[in-house]
């Protein structure tokens, strides 16, 4: 009877010591939440980025953020695939790129295996990764790429690829090599976190 109350008294001490651990894990993971917010704002403001302007397109279906010192020019679009572009261009003119919205015909993995394909045929490439990524709850991809020229600078490509049901969302940055920072792509990753499509 005696061994029998210890082992209990053992199992309220693991039990104690395990709600313990539960409990620092629950803290660390909001304070990595938290942490990963400021660390974004940092990044934000260490480029000179106080603000974020919003951009609306078809009809308000489509709704973007980018920093308010940017240039920002819709294009007009022809033909079925592309439904929306826009450029955009940083006050300095070191990033550009560019927002669309693509009619999504077949596979979106396949598509970006063609496109690779034929971008290979017209450049040249380094470096070039493709992952799976998942922005505010929906599926893409991610590649990031080095163009390089025989005569001229060298650029690093981010591409964001999201599906939306037939279709998908496009978020392009452009970088000459020499002008990249380490800390572009969480400032990259933070404008797209702010696109919603309905």
């Amino acid at each position: 009877m005696a061994s029998f109350v210890k082992v209990v008294s053992i199992n309220k001490k693991k039990l104690g010591v395990t709600i313990i651990i539960i409990g620092l894990m629950i803290i660390l993971f909001g304070l990595e939440k938290n942490f990963d917010v400021k660390l974004k704002f940092t990044a934000l403001m260490q480029n000179d980025i106080k603000s974020l302007t919003q951009y609306n397109g078809l009809k308000g279906r489509l709704k973007y953020e980018l920093p308010s010192s940017w240039s920002c020019r819709n294009q007009e679009v022809f033909g079925d695939e592309i439904v929306y572009h826009s450029d955009f261009k940083s006050a300095d003119g070191r990033i550009n790129g560019f927002v669309q919205v693509w009619n999504l015909k077949g596979n979106l993995k396949e598509f970006l295996r063609n496109s690779e394909i034929i971008s290979k045929k017209q450049n040249l490439y380094k470096d070039y990764n493709i992952r799976q990524i998942d922005i505010n709850g929906t599926n893409g991809y991610l590649l990031e790429y080095t163009i390089t020229k025989e005569i001229g600078d060298s650029y690093r490509g981010i591409e964001y690829f999201m599906k939306q049901g037939g279709q998908f969302l496009r978020f392009s940055f452009f970088v000459k090599d020499t002008d990249f920072k380490e800390n572009m792509p969480t400032i990259f990753e933070t404008i797209v976190k702010t696109m919603k499509y309905r």
